[in-house]
């Protein structure tokens, strides 16, 4: 397990799952999120410079015979390109990315959804169009006040948006199986004794969360599967097989137990952050 100091100027969110177990979120600071958003403006302005250069060039060249007006129309396209790669690069990483660009990977942190649940298309665009807003009057003014004064440091794009941006450790991913097969013939049976002894109600929890695993971030998803496996483990003795990650071991204690793939549980209501 990683040791994680949270420094004492920092604040923690705690929340509440669906599957009633509690998660805190070291929030980032005004520090963390500038350095990762300069990362990001220097990458993107090299990555960018050559790009848009060049087809601006082509645009001017093609529209050269309008004359003025054909050099009014490449100042314009220029400045939609600009827009568009300063926006689309925030909005495309955080959106195949999980919630992290390039400058928020190397600093360990992540944009999440309120509650602990993984960022949407809908979220990042949201929170990224009213940037704009957020600069104002200049270099993120109302940005920044915004973060200072509101209870989990966000600025006016996470307000609309209902984001979040948390410090992320590393996740070992090795305990987790993204991808649960349905088929249990070559399955060992476990115990029917042990299985007995598993709660109805955890073997529900455990329904709950698989159906419900692939919309939260990679830390709370094997958070919540430990400490299933560890209900299941004080009750009926179970453990994981030799090499068998936690969700597979979860996955075969529904499988035998209920009749219904796991996968059939309806899903949870969100939660959302305590008052």
């Amino acid at each position: 397990m990683n040791d994680h100091r949270t420094p004492l100027a920092q604040r923690v969110l705690t929340v509440r799952t669906p599957e009633n177990i509690e998660l805190s979120y070291a929030l980032a600071g005004p520090g963390s999120r500038a350095a990762a958003y300069l990362i990001d403006f220097f990458a993107m302005a090299v990555a960018g410079q050559l790009g848009v250069n060049l087809v601006v060039s082509g645009v001017a060249v093609l529209l050269s015979g309008l004359g003025e007006d054909g050099k009014q129309w490449a100042a314009a396209i220029a400045v939609l390109m600009v827009f568009a790669l300063y926006n689309g690069y925030f909005i495309l990483f955080e959106w195949l990315w999980n919630g992290q660009t390039p400058g928020k990977r190397m600093l360990h942190v992540r944009v999440i959804r309120q509650g602990g649940y993984a960022l949407r298309l809908f979220d990042t665009l949201l929170r990224n169009l009213l940037r704009a807003v957020d600069f104002l009057p200049f270099f993120y003014g109302v940005g920044l006040v915004s973060l200072l004064l509101t209870r989990d440091s966000q600025r006016l794009g996470d307000l609309v948006a209902g984001t979040l941006v948390v410090y992320q450790e590393p996740v070992e991913t090795d305990s987790l199986l993204p991808d649960l097969s349905s088929d249990s013939e070559a399955e060992p049976p476990l115990p029917a004794a042990a299985l007995a002894a598993v709660p109805s109600e955890v073997v529900g929890l455990v329904g709950i969360y698989l159906r419900s695993r692939e919309e939260m971030v990679p830390r709370p998803r094997q958070e919540i599967a430990a400490e299933l496996a560890e209900l299941v483990r004080e009750s009926s003795g179970l453990e994981p097989r030799t090499g068998q990650g936690l969700e597979g071991f979860l996955a075969s204690i529904v499988r035998q137990v209920e009749p219904g793939p796991p996968w059939s549980y309806p899903p949870p209501e969100e939660a959302g952050l305590p008052s």
